[in-house]
C-alpha cells in the first residue's frame, strides 16, 4: 500500500454497497451511469436543517465541505459539515437524497460516515464518536453512534478495496440484486 495512489470515502461507501463498484471504477476505469435518482439527488442536495440540533450540540462552530487526507489509510475525502461542539466533539454530517432503511442509516452511508470520522481523527487529532445523516427526501436526521468496532471494520473495508484494486479480480456480490436496480453499473455486471 506504500506507493498505492488514494483511494477515496465515496470507494468505501461504494463498496459497503457493492465491491464490484470498486472493481468497475478502479480496474476497468468505467464510469457509472447516471440514473435519474442520481441525477435528482444531484439537484436537490441541500444543507442539513441543523436547528432543531443546535440547542443539543452545543456547536462552537460548523466547518462546510471540508477536504481530509489521510497518509496512514491513503485515503481522502471531502465531508459535508463537521459541527464541532464547545466541549470540543468533532461530529461529520452528511446529506443523503434516499430514505433510512427501516429508520437506520443505510449500511453504505454509515461506511462513509465512518470513514470521514477517521479523516477526522486523523486531520484533528481527536475522537469522533458519532455523526448524523440527514435524509433530505424524507427530511429525516438520523445521528449515530460510532464504536470502535465499527472503525474497525471500515478500515478493513478499505484494505479491501486495495486488495481488489492490486489483485484485479472480480468480487462476488454477497448482497441481494434487488439493489441492483438503481445501480449505474448494472449494464456491466454480470448477475
Amino acid at each position: 500500500m506504500e506507493d498505492a495512489p488514494y483511494i477515496t470515502v465515496v470507494d468505501v461507501r461504494d463498496y459497503a454497497y457493492c465491491p464490484r463498484v470498486v472493481y468497475f471504477t478502479h480496474v476497468l476505469h468505467l464510469k457509472e451511469r447516471i440514473t435519474e435518482a442520481m441525477q435528482y439527488g444531484k439537484e436537490h442536495h441541500e444543507d442539513p436543517p441543523l436547528a432543531p440540533l443546535m440547542p443539543k450540540l452545543k456547536p462552537k462552530c460548523v466547518i462546510k465541505n471540508v477536504e481530509l487526507m489521510s497518509s496512514k489509510l491513503k485515503l481522502m475525502g471531502k465531508v459535508d459539515t463537521i459541527v464541532v461542539t464547545k466541549h470540543g466533539e468533532y461530529i461529520p454530517v452528511e446529506v443523503k437524497w434516499s430514505e433510512p432503511r427501516q429508520g437506520k442509516p443505510r449500511r453504505q452511508h454509515k461506511a462513509q460516515l465512518i470513514a470521514y470520522a477517521l479523516l477526522i481523527e486523523e486531520s484533528y487529532s481527536t475522537t469522533v464518536k458519532r455523526a448524523i445523516i440527514y435524509y433530505s427526501r424524507v427530511g429525516r436526521l438520523i445521528e449515530m453512534p460510532i464504536t470502535s468496532q465499527d472503525k474497525q471494520q471500515v478500515k478493513w473495508i478499505i484494505k479491501q478495496i486495495y486488495q481488489v484494486i492490486r489483485s484485479e479480480e472480480m468480487p462476488e456480490v454477497r448482497f441481494k440484486p434487488k439493489q441492483c436496480v438503481d445501480c449505474g453499473y448494472k449494464c456491466y455486471c454480470q448477475l
